[in-house]
């Protein structure tokens, strides 16, 4: 009987191997950050913020253009001029060509460009911080689900060594039976157990094969594919609550969006009060104007070279639209400050509560190795005594039945620690470094 009992205690904690791949826990989350569509997506919005982020997108190089003109005129003149000469031509026809290259280049304005590209920076800087809030979120979604399947087959290991124990008592109380030192009775309620706990494991098969059908769909996996995971829920080292806080405040990604956010409006505020001041541009052009005539005063005319300026606008009054944006933007800063303290507000009280469960968890889970231990030795003087002939079916099977609850408790406590803490590495922001 000892050798049922320590079989039990192994499958608790532990998974029998079968031929199938195996999918660690890292090879997991690396399938997900390599295929998961949300990942993905986060990545090439990233991508094209991080494009954006240019001095000529925020209008601090110059514009540089190349044109080219043709055109032409068939007219009937008739000219007189001062000294004289009369010139009368039908059909005459003329031919004007223009190419050019200018340049236009805004050499202030109020310092608006110098915002704009450090504006471009933070939404680079939020898209990196979304890319890894999507990272967390679907890291942690499969560390349960990975779990989840770890839990769910020592379940069925927890059944299956129960099954066990159940045939060697109805084997036990068949030959009572068959010598006459136990009732019929005994056997038909083993059996009834036995046929019991076989129903229960072939539901359990069912938790298992839907748990796996679950991690395939985030996976992006086909929902057929099985294999071989984990045989124990590692827990991590323990966590500490002041630790855990400052890694939070410094990196938790819904804080850290906050954060630059606020500095967002303040550039829009900055950008606003630039308004305010003028707009100096300047211009070049260098080409060629050509035009040959086949009448008229002048046959050729053409020059070429370069002519540029400098410009100058700036708005004395419009209305008071410049004021009324001033105020806005100031509201819009405030109200990313409000945020910022509601988020971390939330975050912290979300943070304190997860911290004081995984304490609870963590204690929940000793006793109840503790307990399976007691149970453990429980049952095996139970059938001990039941071989003997000096305990009843009854004590027998409450010995059993504890022992399974025991084992079932163990595994789902596991579980359930591990997923507390993978939420509280989550806030933390050290669930992916």
């Amino acid at each position: 009987m000892k050798r049922h009992i320590i079989v039990v205690f192994i499958l608790v904690f532990s998974i029998g191997l079968r031929a199938q791949s195996y999918l660690s826990i890292d090879s997991a989350i690396a399938i997900t950050l390599k295929k998961n569509y949300n990942i993905l997506l986060s990545q090439n919005a990233y991508q094209v913020a991080e494009n954006n982020h240019a001095p000529g997108v925020a209008g601090m190089l110059p514009n540089i253009g190349l044109n080219a003109g043709l055109s032409g005129t068939d007219n009937n003149i008739h000219q007189e001029y001062s000294s004289g000469t009369t010139i009368t031509k039908n059909g005459a026809t003329s031919t004007t060509i223009t190419p050019n290259i200018g340049l236009t280049w805004t050499l202030f304005d109020g310092t608006k460009m110098f915002i704009a590209y450090n504006q471009l920076g933070l939404l680079r800087d939020e898209g990196l911080i979304g890319v890894k809030l999507t990272i967390q979120d679907n890291v942690a979604t499969v560390i349960e689900a990975y779990y989840n399947i770890v839990q769910q087959k020592q379940l069925l290991a927890v059944i299956d060594s129960n099954m066990a124990l159940y045939q060697e008592e109805m084997d036990l109380a068949q030959k009572q039976y068959e010598i006459g030192t136990g009732s019929k009775l005994n056997y038909l309620q083993a059996k009834v157990s036995y046929n019991a706990e076989r129903s229960l494991y072939l539901k359990q098969q069912v938790n298992v094969s839907t748990a796996i059908v679950n991690l395939n769909q985030i996976l992006e996996e086909p929902i057929e594919k099985t294999y071989i995971v984990s045989d124990s829920i590692n827990q991590g080292k323990s966590l500490i609550y002041d630790t855990l806080k400052k890694e939070m405040l410094a990196q938790n990604p819904s804080l850290v969006m906050a954060n630059t956010n606020i500095s967002v409006a303040h550039n829009l505020l900055k950008e606003t009060d630039a308004s305010r001041l003028p707009t100096i541009s300047l211009g070049l052009n260098y080409g060629l104007t050509s035009t040959q005539a086949t009448g008229g005063f002048s046959l050729v005319n053409q020059s070429l070279g370069l002519n540029g300026g400098l410009n100058l606008t700036w708005t004395i009054f419009n209305g008071s639209i410049i004021n009324i944006q001033h105020k806005n933007a100031e509201l819009a800063e405030l109200s990313a400050k409000l945020q910022y303290d509601q988020i971390a507000l939330q975050t912290s009280a979300t943070l304190l509560e997860a911290y004081q469960q995984y304490l609870i968890n963590v204690k929940i889970l000793q006793l109840d190795e503790e307990n399976f231990l007691v149970a453990k030795e429980n049952v095996n003087v139970a059938i001990a005594q039941f071989r003997i002939g000096t305990s009843n079916i009854v004590q027998l099977q409450q010995a059993q039945i504890s022992f399974s609850q025991a084992g079932s408790q163990v595994v789902s406590d596991r579980y359930n620690t591990k997923v507390i803490e993978t939420q509280l590495l989550q806030l933390a922001g050290l669930l992916v470094k």
